[in-house]
């Protein structure tokens, strides 16, 4: 299955961040990346699966996914799903600016009868990602336009803007006001995401304080305009 997906991707797939149409795959046992950018460097992770992704989807090595993100290297993450006939159903690519700590999830330690014991793998929270960060290369079998996946994907590129150990909060938020669902929205919409925010930043005991100053972070982004009285606009 791996080597059959990683050779469909190494011949079709293409580099998000600029106008190379090749990714040269890495040498093997690379840790959090399978593909690289011969242009611009950008990484990729291929994951494949024969169902489609949930809420999480298993990782590797989470002190390797750990260590990419905290050196600001974490890579594109490409969710591949195939059919039993190996045709190409969904694939999807999750801007790497969105995998943040909040989005990795540990998984329990190989116990020490194990062959790696104390090994320990990850999950990613998928659901911690906003829509902004889901970005559709296929759809149901349809191929979208590479001009408009890099577009969508530049534009996400917003958030790398604010320093790498502050971007899990914005993401949230903005993520908060993607499922909000609609151009004009309250603060007290925004308030309703407080148990969430706790769960992902469980010792910050100061959450609506924080929601209101990442609101701010999202209008000098260009997401947002504040229209008063707590009341806000989505323009992009």
């Amino acid at each position: 299955m791996r080597v059959i997906t990683e050779a469909w991707f190494r011949g079709f797939g293409y580099c998000l961040s600029c106008q190379s149409n090749v990714l040269e795959p890495t040498k093997t046992n690379s840790h959090a990346r399978d593909f690289t950018c011969p242009i611009c460097g950008s990484p990729y992770e291929l994951k494949s699966s024969i169902k489609p992704s949930g809420l999480r989807v298993v990782d590797g090595s989470l002190r390797a996914m750990m260590a990419r993100i905290e050196a600001d290297e974490a890579p594109n993450l490409i969710l591949l799903h195939y059919r039993l006939d190996w045709s190409i159903q969904d694939v999807t690519a999750l801007h790497s600016v969105f995998l943040t700590a909040e989005v990795v999830e540990a998984r329990k330690p190989l116990s020490a009868s194990a062959r790696r014991a104390g090994w320990q793998g990850c999950n990613l929270r998928l659901d911690r990602i906003p829509a902004d960060g889901r970005i559709s290369l296929v759809s149901e079998g349809v191929v979208s336009s590479p001009s408009e996946v890099r577009r969508l994907y530049i534009q996400s590129a917003r958030l790398k803007q604010i320093k790498r150990e502050k971007r899990g909060w914005a993401a949230l938020t903005l993520d908060a006001v993607r499922k909000v669902g609609r151009v004009e929205f309250q603060l007290s919409e925004i308030y309703a995401f407080e148990e969430t925010m706790s769960e992902a930043f469980p010792n910050n005991l100061h959450i609506r304080e924080k929601l209101r100053q990442q609101l701010q972070v999202l209008r000098d982004l260009g997401y947002l305009e504040f229209l008063g009285d707590g009341a806000y606009r989505v323009i992009a």
